[in-house]
């Protein structure tokens, strides 16, 4: 069946090209003007359960790239300095730049750098310019200096919402055990195992990082505090909808990321194939699931998830005192479009499978595309063994062009 986007199989063949090796890979409407992140500094710091990076703002592209102070650096040798490392040497590199900030690190990290088995496998700069997102519903939630600067006046939280033109950047060296990704420009570790990639539609790089959370007992993520330029071709902006579509509704991605989140890949003792190969036979039961026991469990997963995210945003009303006024405002209409679309009959059906298709056949091919992803996972090991064993013996599945 045709879903869209096809840009994570596309991912999915570099991994297999590259199997063996470190690789960092670009979109095609980004350009190599490599600048430091405003404010920025040295030392390292490890960090657990949030996204690192924070967000500057502005009414154009063209702003956004004036912003940046363009320099001349090796960008993969910036990447080298996290990528594939164990935590422990990072840990030990950075100490020259400052002592490391350990006061966010969690249990997780703080086990897999005592053990010595946690190893940073994806890497991510920052970006100028266009923000890649498909929904600004995200910044209802920032915190700390990006919140500042969104609500600093009705006018700059306005054209926040209008203008995808961002800065997005971490500003100091940032290893992070949070599953947040976006591959417009990252480094891979593929010279042991990573996960596939969701081969369809949009945010495939989220339902990555949340499989390798899931799978990769020791694997963390890497943010370094230097950005590239995002510039697509054609003009992009925000719509007076879109902050509303994505409570009113769910993607394909949304139902992978809650199936995922509701399964057990298996015990931390075993290998992360082995654990990969466990996630991938539980979704494939999943897909399995008559129609109707599918569609009962999603609805529950994704209530939960519902739940979790409003609860987060009454927190914050409270913590914010409601102020200022126009961010609340659309935090409560949030809020109420959320509540208004969970109990309607077809809230489970991704609006992405909806084209072409009525709400019966979309429902079943998310069954099928949970079942199938289910399916790769659990033959992924295997895939990349033999992809490994050809370039092994001389033959590579791409050609130099």
């Amino acid at each position: 069946d045709a879903c869209g986007s096809t840009i994570g199989a596309n991912r999915n063949a570099l991994l297999l090209a590259t199997a063996g090796d470190m690789v960092f890979s670009a979109d095609d409407d980004t350009v190599c003007r490599v600048a430091r992140a405003a404010d920025s500094r040295d030392a390292l710091a490890l960090v657990s359960g949030a996204d690192p990076t924070e967000f500057r703002f502005y009414p154009d592209r063209d702003a956004a790239a004036r912003s940046a102070s363009h320099v001349d650096t090796d960008l993969l040798a910036v990447h080298e300095r996290l990528l594939g490392r164990s935590l422990a040497s990072c840990v030990a590199a950075a100490r020259e730049a400052g002592e490391p900030d350990l006061d966010q690190m969690g249990p997780r990290l703080f086990q897999s750098r005592e053990s010595g088995a946690g190893r940073v496998l994806v890497t991510m700069n920052g970006l100028v310019g266009d923000s890649g997102m498909g929904s600004p519903r995200y910044f209802l939630a920032l915190q700390g200096p990006s919140r500042e600067r969104l609500v600093a006046s009705e006018a700059a939280y306005t054209a926040a919402f209008e203008s995808r033109a961002v800065v997005r950047a971490a500003r100091r060296p940032t290893i992070c055990d949070a599953p947040f990704c976006m591959t417009g420009f990252v480094g891979l570790d593929a010279r042991g195992l990573l996960p596939p990639f969701f081969p369809v539609q949009r945010n495939s790089d989220g339902i990555f990082a949340l499989t390798l959370r899931t799978c990769f007992a020791d694997g963390y993520f890497g943010f370094l505090p230097w950005t590239l330029l995002h510039a697509p071709a054609e003009k992009r902006s925000f719509t007076a909808d879109d902050l509303w579509r994505k409570s009113e509704g769910l993607r394909t991605a949304d139902v992978l990321l809650a199936c995922i989140g509701a399964c057990e890949a298996g015990s931390a003792t075993l290998s992360d194939g082995e654990r990969l190969r466990g996630l991938g036979r539980r979704l494939t039961a999943l897909g399995s699931l008559e129609p109707g026991e599918f569609e009962e469990f999603l609805r529950l997963q994704l209530w939960r998830r519902a739940a979790a995210y409003a609860a987060a945003l009454e927190t914050l009303l409270r913590v914010h005192g409601e102020s200022p006024r126009f961010w609340a405002d659309d935090v409560k209409r949030t809020l109420d479009t959320l509540r208004a679309a969970l109990p309607k009959e077809d809230y489970a059906v991704p609006r992405d499978l909806l084209a072409g298709r009525d709400a019966e056949e979309a429902r079943a091919l998310t069954r099928r595309l949970v079942l199938k992803f289910g399916q790769l996972l659990a033959a992924w090991p295997d895939i990349v063994d033999a992809a490994r064993c050809l370039r092994d013996n001389g033959r590579r599945l791409v050609s130099p062009v």
